[in-house]
């Protein structure tokens, strides 16, 4: 009876959520994704490259920096949400520089249903860690957030056990290669019980080159970590050049 109760509550609130406040992304209806934004900004007709998040053409499983050998090296499989433009940018900047954290809400249903579609179930998430100096300067990780909602809504524990160490620069003014250099040795273990034996989602707003995601990932397998995949609400579009012809 008590499980009952639960899904007719989430059931009420997710009918309430969407008639009161519409798409989370743009306001239009109906919520909480409109059919326009879940076609322009999540895009589910395309793949997503299985090792950085990239989305890609359908009929490709890998996109073009990681089949050189320029992608994450430990991750089993990274998925993004949506592509990081318009009101899904909007949104996730707004959460992020706006301090407005309590906005993820809005689309934690339709994140989590179809985060279990495309990733295994796992024993526990991660947030990606924030170091403690512009933890102090923003007020919250906005990892946090993301996690904390993807908890609530499917029930996987959070894990804890991996710090960040070392202060970096923001990775978004980095090449891809001074994203790699500038993140190593930047997270360490804590402990290694928490992880000995487990798969784990590792989760983030937003992954560019999957090489915060692969970071984080390499100190989970040091502490015994069975499989690690990654889970963001947002990465970049690869754009397919086609040759033109006279």
């Amino acid at each position: 009876m008590n499980e009952l109760v639960k899904e007719g509550f989430k059931i009420i609130r997710a009918l309430w959520y969407s008639e009161k406040y519409g798409c989370a992304l743009c306001g239009g209806y109906p919520g909480p994704i409109c059919p326009n934004c879940s076609e322009e900004l999540l895009h589910p007709e395309l793949s997503r490259c299985l090792r950085c998040g990239k989305l890609i053409a359908q009929e490709r499983v890998i996109c073009t920096d990681c089949s050189e050998g320029r992608g994450p090296k430990h991750l089993k499989k990274v998925i993004a949400w949506g592509h990081y433009t318009g009101c899904l940018k909007e949104f996730i900047q707004d959460v992020k520089f706006g301090a407005n954290p309590m906005r993820m809400m809005q689309i934690s249903r339709p994140l989590a249903d179809w985060a279990i579609k495309e990733l295994p179930l796992v024993d526990g998430i991660l947030a990606v860690p924030m170091h403690s100096a512009r933890l102090a300067e923003r007020g919250f990780n906005q990892a946090e957030v993301i996690a904390s909602r993807i908890h609530w809504e499917l029930g996987l524990p959070i894990l804890q056990g991996v710090k960040r160490v070392k202060a970096t620069p923001p990775q978004v003014s980095l090449s891809r290669q001074e994203r790699l250099l500038n993140l190593k040795d930047a997270f360490a273990l804590q402990g290694k019980e928490p992880f000995k034996g487990r798969s784990v989602w590792v989760i983030d707003d937003v992954t560019t080159t999957g090489s915060t995601l692969d970071a984080v990932a390499e100190v989970l397998y040091e502490g015994g970590a069975k499989e690690v995949y990654g889970l963001c609400l947002a990465a970049g579009f690869e754009k397919v050049l086609v040759p033109e012809f006279d």
